[in-house]
C-alpha cells in the first residue's frame, strides 16, 4: 500500500513528457509563423520647414532656401532644387514598392520639355538646406536615378507626381547607417544642355505649408510600422513679407495687353535697388511697383510707356521673368520693347532712378507674329 503513490507520481510524469506529442497543434501555435505574409505600410512626407526646400541657380550658386518658389528647369542658368523630409519612419531592411514625389504647380512656366535627373543624397540622415550646410548641388548622390521629362504644363494650382523612385529611395534605405526617423533629401537636377528657357515653378514651403513638396513611399516589412504624419506650421504666410533684394511679385497688379493705368510707386517699398542682369549701373533706389503680365502666344512684342505725373521724377521700366534682379530681360527710361516673347508669365516693375518716387500713366500694347508668313501680326487686345 506505500507504494502506491509512487507509482501515480511516476505516471504523472510520463503524461506530462508526452504532451507536445500528444498535442502537436499547440505546441506550434506557442511560436509565430516561420514564413509570415509582408505587412506593407504607407506613409506622406512633407517638407515642413523653410530650409527645406531649395532652388541653387549653377551660374551663381545662391541658396534660394527662402524663395517662395521652387523652379525646376532651366531659366538660362540650370537649377537644382533640394526637397528634405524630416522623420522617414522606414526601418533598416525594409523594402520600397514604390516612391513618388508630388508638387504643387504655381501660375508660371516657359518653354516644354523640360528634362531633368531625380536622384536621393547619399547620406544616413540629410542635413537641411540652410546657408550653413553645403548647397544642394554639392551633395553626394545616390547611383540610382530616375529620368524626368515634363513635355506640356500641369494645370496651374493642382498636385502633379514625379515618376516611381523607387531605386532611389531603396538605396538610401539599404544604407546601412540608415535609421528609422533619419531624413532624406530628394535632389532634382536640370539635363538640358539648351540657351532655351525650359521651367515651371511649383509653390514652396516659404509660400504656403499646405502646398509644400510631398514625398508618398509605400514598403513592406515583417511587422506593422505606424503611418507617420507629416507636421505642417499652423498659419501659412500666402502673402509673404517683402523681401530686400527681390520684387514683391506676390503683390504684384494685373497687366493686360491694351490698356493705361495710373500707379504710385510711394504705395510700394523698396526692395530692389540694382536689375543686374540688364541695367547693372542704374542706381534704381527708389521704391517699385510689380505688375503681373500673362503672354497667351508665342511670338509676342510687348511695348510699355510710363508717363510721370511728375516730370522732375526719373521712373524707368523692367520687364522681368522672376522676382530677382538676375530676372531682368530689359530696361528702358520711357518706352520699353521686347520683341519674340514666348508664352508665358513676366513682370514689369515701375522704379526710381535716384530715389525717384511718384505717380504715373502706363499703357502697354503687345502684338503677336505667327511663324506662317502668309498670315499677318494679330493684335491682342
Amino acid at each position: 500500500m506505500k507504494r502506491l503513490p509512487i507509482l501515480f507520481l511516476i505516471l504523472v510524469f510520463a503524461f506530462l513528457l508526452a504532451l507536445p506529442t500528444l498535442f502537436p497543434l499547440a505546441a506550434a501555435n506557442t511560436s509565430a509563423p516561420a514564413n509570415a505574409t509582408p505587412v506593407r505600410n504607407t506613409i506622406v512626407l512633407q517638407v515642413s520647414q523653410s530650409e527645406d526646400d531649395t532652388s541653387v541657380p549653377l551660374d551663381t550658386n545662391d541658396n534660394r532656401d527662402d524663395w517662395v518658389y521652387i523652379r525646376v528647369g532651366t531659366s538660362l542658368p540650370r537649377y537644382v532644387n533640394g526637397l528634405r523630409f524630416q522623420r522617414v519612419t522606414i526601418p533598416p531592411g525594409s523594402r520600397i514598392v514604390q516612391a513618388r514625389l508630388l508638387l504643387f504647380k504655381s501660375e508660371w512656366h516657359t518653354g516644354f520639355p523640360i528634362q531633368l535627373e531625380v536622384r536621393a543624397e547619399a547620406s544616413a540622415s540629410a542635413l537641411s538646406f540652410a546657408d550653413s550646410n553645403p548647397l544642394a548641388n554639392e551633395r553626394p548622390l545616390t547611383a540610382a536615378s530616375a529620368e524626368w521629362s515634363i513635355h506640356s504644363p500641369p494645370t496651374n494650382y493642382e498636385w502633379f507626381e514625379s515618376p516611381d523612385l523607387t531605386s532611389l529611395v531603396q538605396e538610401v534605405i539599404n544604407r546601412q547607417d540608415w535609421q528609422s526617423e533619419n531624413a532624406l533629401a530628394i535632389i532634382i537636377k536640370s539635363v538640358e544642355d539648351t540657351p532655351e528657357r525650359h521651367y515651371l515653378d511649383v509653390q514652396s514651403f516659404d509660400f504656403s505649408p499646405l502646398h509644400a513638396p510631398k514625398l508618398e513611399i509605400v514598403y513592406e516589412t515583417d511587422v506593422p510600422v505606424p503611418t507617420s504624419t507629416p507636421t505642417i506650421t499652423p498659419s501659412p504666410t500666402i502673402t509673404p513679407t517683402p523681401e530686400p533684394g527681390r520684387l514683391a511679385i506676390e503683390q504684384a497688379k494685373d497687366l493686360q495687353c491694351g490698356v493705361r493705368l495710373s500707379g504710385d510707386t510711394r504705395n510700394w517699398d523698396n526692395n530692389v535697388t540694382t536689375y543686374t542682369a540688364c541695367r547693372p549701373a542704374w542706381p534704381e533706389t527708389g521704391p517699385e511697383a510689380v505688375y503681373r503680365m500673362e503672354i497667351p502666344f508665342d511670338h509676342t512684342e510687348v511695348q510699355v510707356q510710363i508717363f510721370p505725373t511728375d516730370s522732375a521724377q526719373d521712373l524707368d521700366i523692367f520687364l522681368m521673368t522672376g522676382a530677382y534682379p538676375e530676372d531682368c530681360l530689359r530696361g528702358e527710361n520711357a518706352t520699353l520693347s521686347q520683341s519674340d516673347l514666348d508664352a508665358g508669365v513676366y513682370y514689369v516693375a515701375v522704379d526710381g532712378y535716384n530715389g525717384a518716387a511718384g505717380a504715373y500713366t502706363l499703357t502697354s500694347h503687345c502684338t503677336t507674329h505667327f511663324e506662317n508668313s502668309l498670315y499677318l501680326p494679330m493684335m491682342l487686345f
